[in-house]
Order: C-alpha cells, then structure tokens, then sequence
C-alpha cells in the first residue's frame, strides 16, 4: 500500500518500488505533511484531526 500512495501522489514507478521502508516512510511522511497532516513519531502514527 505505501507505494501505491506513492505512485499516487507523482513518485515515479521505479522509485517507488525500489525505495527501503525506512526511506519509503519519510517519503510518506513528507508528502503527508505537505497535506496538511501530522505524524507522530513516537506512536508511529498519523495524528488525528481535532
């Protein structure tokens, strides 16, 4: 799933697949907060809106 969310937002096919998890979730999380959403790092979890 993470690297459909990938493709979904512009990141090209062979990037997306061929990123490590470590390096997949700071692109996740990245394009999330550029959404607008909050990642909790110590829960490892999206934050949810008030």
């Amino acid at each position: 799933m993470d690297c459909l969310y990938l493709l979904r937002n512009g990141v090209p096919f062979d990037i997306a697949f061929s990123l490590l998890p470590e390096d997949r979730l700071a692109w996740i999380v990245a394009i999330g907060q550029l959404d607008g959403r909050e990642f909790d790092f110590a829960r490892m979890e999206w934050r949810q809106p008030a």
